[in-house]
């Protein structure tokens, strides 16, 4: 079986990557311009030449000395910020024009497919101009194969991941041959089985957070370690999947809140606001799937704009939002805590990433088409 070549452009900490590497890709490259997220990306992916750099000083052509012609899928996610339904939705944001540069590595190294995420607000900007743009971007190149496979928004609790997150994907072929996309959703809101393993197939209910994360050490506030033992029996399947490659625990440090905020997630019920002055500040309900979990900078840092524990009187560790993310435990991330919160929040969840990859590789195994 071929070992298909990926190049991941704006690869942050690398959750497509990891997906498409479970699936049987060969992760050759990747770039990004967060110097903390190349170390994440360097030291999960050893394997792969990491260029930490502006895209847009970086040409296709200097790349291909690094990394070789031979590139089989581009992955990528431009930056979104200004298409986010959650943010102000700047339509002139110079960062929504990020994926021209998207456009012109797939243009020099006409890989037989590539897969581009983004915010499902992106189909919506300026009454859809900006999603139009990007279609006649990719026509204009040779990449028209849309009517076979059509952008899409997947939630990622549909395939396996505990958290109600929706990513909207474009999937592009070279030439007429198409790929049966969207893959096939594996997980249902109604109570089957617990989960069994990231390629198992059949039809399993939507993993809560308890199943996620509660095996995890219990955490007073401002408490836990960058690295630290197990402490707890897996209780479930996904808790066992996670820990499936590590001996250890790794970035679980609770951040330290003031006796107000503690008292205020005290007075707050599963699923309710801890605070009302930020809309994404809510504490989980341990038999739901999560809510989307956010990249921690988005409002300078504050440790009220995150998830709160179910159980303990505190916010969410790096490593449970990791867990909620589908990040194993052996997958470590650098940098500071707000970086590190930051990574995760911005990633594809891996396996979300790994169903695409497996829909992708069998249509290219099938057809032939490299």
């Amino acid at each position: 079986m071929k070992k298909y070549k990926v190049l991941d452009l704006f690869a942050g900490a690398g959750g497509l990557s990891l997906g498409f590497f479970w699936a049987g890709f060969e992760i050759i490259g990747a770039v990004d311009n967060m110097e903390e997220s190349c170390t994440t990306f360097k030291k999960n992916h050893k394997n792969s030449t990491v260029i930490c750099d502006d895209i847009k000083k970086i040409t296709p052509e200097k790349l291909s000395r690094k990394i070789g012609n031979n590139i089989d899928i581009i992955l990528g996610g431009p930056p979104c910020q200004g298409l986010s339904l959650a943010g102000k939705r700047l339509a002139d944001d110079p960062r929504n024009e990020l994926f021209l540069d998207f456009v012109k590595y797939v243009d020099y190294f006409k890989p037989s497919a590539f897969l581009m995420e983004n915010v499902p607000g992106l189909l919506s900007i300026k009454n859809g101009e900006t999603h139009r743009a990007i279609l006649k971007a990719f026509k204009d190149i040779g990449y028209n194969n849309f009517y076979d496979h059509k952008p899409t928004v997947l939630l990622a609790a549909n395939y396996g991941v505990p958290q109600l997150r929706n990513r909207l994907f474009y999937l592009g072929t070279k030439g007429k041959t198409p790929i049966n996309f969207p893959p096939k959703q594996t997980h249902f809101p109604q109570t089957k089985t617990d989960n069994i393993s990231i390629f198992d197939h059949s039809e399993l209910s939507y993993i809560t957070v308890e199943q996620a994360i509660g095996d995890l050490p219990s955490l007073k506030s401002g408490g836990g370690a960058e690295e630290m033992d197990y402490t707890k029996a897996p209780s479930s399947d996904y808790q066992k999947l996670m820990r499936k490659d590590s001996k250890k625990i790794y970035n679980h440090v609770a951040p330290n809140h003031t006796r107000q905020l503690i008292k205020m997630i005290k007075n707050t019920k599963s699923g309710g606001s801890v605070d009302p002055n930020y809309s994404d500040s809510r504490r989980w309900d341990k038999d739901q799937p999560s809510f989307t979990i956010k990249a921690l900078g988005a409002g300078g840092g504050s440790t009220n704009r995150r998830a709160f524990h179910y159980q303990d009187l505190r916010g969410s560790t790096v490593r449970e939002n990791a867990r909620i993310q589908s990040f194993p435990d052996s997958y470590r991330f650098y940098g500071s805590k707000t970086m590190q919160m930051t990574q995760v929040g911005n990633a594809v969840p891996p396996i979300l990433a790994l169903r695409i990859a497996e829909t992708i590789r069998d249509g290219l195994d099938q057809n032939k088409i490299i």
